[in-house]
């Protein structure tokens, strides 16, 4: 008789969204200006129709100063048929404006440790988070990549990039 000696389920570092750890963070509430299902936990969002109150998908003309934050994985979303979370429109959501948060990351993004956080703002990949292209964001990643995300620290976006140490 043999004795199954090797687990593979196990449980995942993260999620989309969440919060990694009780560093210091800010998160405020804001209504999303998107259709159900485009935003997602763990995307980065940019100010909506009315900036201070809503948010959105970022769109290729999206500007640093647009950038509020990433939004939050909260428990209080709807799953579809399929076991996706469907984030609805005029919904209100929990977003990241600060502190340490697992994030979507582009198709082809390999991030390391210190790296500078990009927010992608075309194509399929919108509103995720990779090393290159797009806007370069006030964070750094601080883990690799896990199936298909990684943590960032986001910094006050108002003040000026994290210094790199080169």
């Amino acid at each position: 008789m043999s004795i199954w000696t090797e687990y593979n389920n196990r449980t995942p570092a993260g999620v989309a969204g969440g919060l990694y750890d009780l560093t210091a963070h800010v998160v405020d509430s804001f209504r999303i200006d998107a259709a159900d299902g485009k935003v997602k936990c763990g995307m980065g969002v940019v100010h909506g129709t009315n900036p201070g109150s809503d948010v959105t998908v970022p769109a290729e003309a999206s500007t640093i100063d647009k950038f509020v934050g990433v939004v939050m994985n909260g428990g209080n979303n709807e799953m579809d048929m399929e076991g996706h979370i469907v984030i609805r429109n005029s919904s209100q959501q929990s977003v990241m404006r600060s502190g340490r948060v697992w994030v979507r990351l582009a198709a082809d993004a390999e991030p390391s440790y210190g790296d500078q956080a990009h927010l992608i703002l075309s194509g399929s990949d919108a509103g995720c988070f990779g090393t290159t292209g797009g806007l370069a964001v006030n964070a750094r990643f601080i883990t690799t990549a896990q199936n298909g995300i990684a943590v960032i620290e986001l910094y006050n976006q108002l003040n000026a990039a994290p210094a790199t140490g080169e």
